[in-house]
């Protein structure tokens, strides 16, 4: 038996350190900066990440093997098992391929898995892979996590709501229920819902679970920001994606408890401005303020909702008769406002570089007594637009 019997080749190979998947898993830090501009971020603790191989379509002969460990992986299974057919050599090379492929199915099982381990043996061209995984989050935590979204869902989604009405409620959720752990050791959904707090993966997390349970197509994104890497969502409305980062909406450090929306549903260009990835994600070229001004005033009886969402969002300060160019328009502003004792003004101002002393130069020359309280801040995530408030106060 030992010489005529065909041999058992056994290769075992163990994956140390953490699993990249084309996606950092373990994006996380021992440090990272927490202050309040940019919005924090973390960045990696184990082994370098690989190249993103997985993007590359792998033979159809591996389709059954790759659904197998999907399977597995989605199921949180902590040891499974999956079988291939074919050459053995072809199949230890390409192993690891295969295994980001599995990764790509359940974007919530690929960053919640902290590392795996598979072996492969073959008996002639018949194979049997093995995974051993850990995981982050147990299905326990993650049954727990599940009946939170639920709970949350039914309270925050009302009957006739349209998906982006959904996708705002989600974020509003999110960026309310949840706060950076500046002390980067949360990760997870379930410490997002358990403790209320968690670094950019457990809001991505969070955020991908409840938009996938209410029916809007949803992925996880990771690139780098400047303080490290980074992970957000991409949402997919009206057959377009959009980028949403749900943790640099809920900054460190601010002063208020108002809504942002700095960084909800941007196209790559918007985005690019402090995010950088290196994956092929879904192109997201369309400006939601058009999407949603062209949603507005295309009638039926959805126009006021869409119209009521773009206001709500603060995407009508883009709009022309919202906007102030530059000191020459401001000085006109200021002019009529005063000419009909106008008490309040609100608009956007795009050149705000120098804007107190384009303001103080606005009200020099007007003719009338008037006094003037203003308050502004940063509009967007790039430029030196503002949003300004002006107070007048007559005689």
């Amino acid at each position: 038996m030992r010489k005529g019997a065909v041999k058992l080749l056994a290769i075992a190979i163990v994956i140390a350190g953490a699993y990249s998947l084309n996606m950092k898993l373990n994006l996380f830090p021992t440090s990272a900066d927490s202050s309040p501009e940019p919005a924090p971020v973390a960045k990696a603790v184990e082994a370098a990440h690989e190249p993103a191989a997985a993007e590359e379509e792998l033979p159809d002969r591996f389709e059954k093997l790759e659904l197998e460990l999907a399977k597995g992986f989605k199921e949180r299974d902590e040891r499974f098992s999956a079988s291939y057919t074919g050459d053995k050599s072809e199949l230890s090379d390409q192993m690891t391929d295969i295994i980001r492929a599995a990764l790509t199915h359940d974007d919530y099982s690929a960053y919640i898995l902290e590392s795996y381990l598979y072996t492969i043996r073959s008996w002639g061209n018949k194979s049997t892979i093995t995974v051993e995984a850990k995981y982050r989050e147990s299905p326990e935590e993650t049954a727990k996590v599940v009946q939170a979204v639920d709970a949350a869902l039914a309270a925050i989604l009302q009957p006739g709501m349209n998906d982006h009405e959904k996708v705002k409620a989600i974020h509003d959720w999110v960026v309310t229920h949840v706060e950076y752990d500046q002390s980067l050791s949360y990760y997870t959904a379930y410490n997002a819902i358990s403790l209320g707090k968690a670094v950019c993966q457990g809001y991505s997390l969070l955020g991908y679970l409840m938009l996938e349970k209410a029916g809007i197509p949803v992925l996880i994104a990771e690139g780098k920001v400047n303080t490290g890497e980074h992970a957000w969502n991409m949402v997919q409305l009206d057959g377009q994606w959009y980028h949403l980062d749900l943790t640099w909406d809920d900054p460190v450090g601010a002063e208020d408890d108002r809504i942002r929306y700095t960084y909800y549903l941007k196209t790559d260009e918007e985005l690019r401005a402090d995010h950088q990835w290196t994956r092929t994600y879904p192109e997201a070229s369309t400006r939601y303020a058009d999407a949603l001004k062209n949603l507005a005033e295309a009638g039926g009886d959805q126009s006021d909702r869409f119209e009521k969402l773009k206001v709500a969002i603060g995407l009508h300060w883009l709009e022309e008769e919202h906007t102030v160019a530059d000191a020459v328009e401001l000085k006109e502003r200021i002019r009529s406002a005063v000419a009909s004792r106008t008490g309040k003004l609100e608009f956007r101002y795009e050149q705000g570089e120098d804007f107190p002393n384009e303001l103080k130069a606005a009200f020099d020359g007007v003719g009338v007594a008037v006094g003037y309280r203003a308050s502004y801040e940063k509009f967007g995530s790039g430029g030196d637009a503002l949003l300004v408030q002006l107070h007048l106060n007559y005689p």
